[in-house]
């Protein structure tokens, strides 16, 4: 950017501004100037042009103070914010370490959980066959009682046990001594 000469009028004066700013930019200044005089001129005080223009200029202080006071309010609360977003940051990572941390864990005790199911059906399975092993069991001990039992029951009544033979056997047969 380069320097330029902006003339403008203010209250039948003319003056030479020499800056970076667009011709435009200047006059809308100018022109905010000479509303601001005519403004300290309509107070209903008798005041010349020269104390308009200082009137003026003190509105602009005044305007200017309240703005540097606003935007230094605004730069602190800025920098409060970043300071508590800062803060909120480091609360962010403690908590995603938190999680982190938190999800593993889950991680671990899920596996846990389904060897431990997978452990509990194995358990069911074997229960199941000594269930059915004590009941193959139980028939077999009332079979060996019942025929105790009957070996009582046999010998109370005078049983006397007794073989029989079949005549079409060989074995049966006993053998001729002349052979």
């Amino acid at each position: 950017m380069e320097k330029k000469r902006v003339s403008v009028q203010i209250e039948g004066r003319s003056y030479a501004v020499i800056t970076f700013e667009e011709r435009s930019y200047v006059h809308s200044v100018a022109d905010e100037v000479i509303r601001a005089i005519r403004r300290a001129a309509q107070t209903g005080r008798h005041l010349d042009t020269r104390d308009c223009a200082i009137m003026a200029a003190m509105d602009f202080c005044d305007d200017r103070n309240k703005a540097e006071r606003r935007n230094k309010d605004v730069i602190d609360k800025a920098d409060q914010i970043i300071r508590q977003s800062g803060e909120l940051g480091k609360q962010c990572r403690e908590y995603k370490e938190r999680l982190a941390a938190a999800i593993n864990e889950n991680t671990t005790l899920t596996k846990r959980i389904k060897t431990l199911e997978d452990q509990l059906h194995t358990l069911m399975k074997e229960n199941e066959k000594l269930k059915k092993g004590e009941t193959k069991a139980l028939e077999n001990e009332k079979k060996f009682e019942k025929t105790v039992r009957d070996k009582k029951t046999e010998k109370l009544m005078g049983y006397v046990p007794m073989r029989q033979y079949s005549l079409f056997e060989e074995k049966d047969v006993p053998p001729k001594k002349d052979e």
